[in-house]
């Protein structure tokens, strides 16, 4: 009789941790990644926002940012491009602008080119190891 409650209860445990596990993979997409790839779209648009009034690139993030407030159209701009996937302290509010793509998380730009990436070039299961959604194996970076 103990041997049946046993394996019962063991189920029971496996089948919360499996349930847990899919809700953390849940939290991950809708949260970190979602908000990520959008904050990158629109930045994007802001970027070449920017170089169609100014022709040329701004020189950095805090750049384009700082010109976007002086319009009353604010809602073409976006401000303040965030990276919420490598848990980097401040990647939730603002990140932190890299001149090179060294994988250290935050956001990397080249003013050269208006370039925009997230600053991670591991896949996704690299910073996650029990995400298992369709993202699994993509490099932020490529983006």
């Amino acid at each position: 009789m103990w041997l049946y409650s046993f394996i019962i209860g063991a189920v029971f445990l496996i089948v919360m941790a499996l349930m847990l596990a899919m809700k953390r993979q849940h939290y991950h997409y809708k949260y970190q990644v979602l908000p990520t790839m959008a904050n990158l779209q629109l930045s994007r648009k802001s970027i070449s926002l920017f170089a169609e009034q100014n022709g040329r690139f701004p020189n950095s993030l805090d750049e384009l940012n700082e010109y976007a407030t002086k319009f009353p159209d604010k809602i073409k701009w976006h401000f303040a491009p965030r990276e919420s996937i490598s848990g980097r302290k401040g990647s939730q509010n603002r990140s932190s602008e890299h001149s090179v793509l060294d994988g250290s998380g935050g956001i990397y730009y080249n003013p050269e080119t208006g370039q925009l990436k997230v600053n991670l070039n591991k896949p996704l299961k690299s910073y996650w190891w029990f995400y298992f959604g369709k993202k699994r194996n993509e490099i932020p970076a490529d983006w």
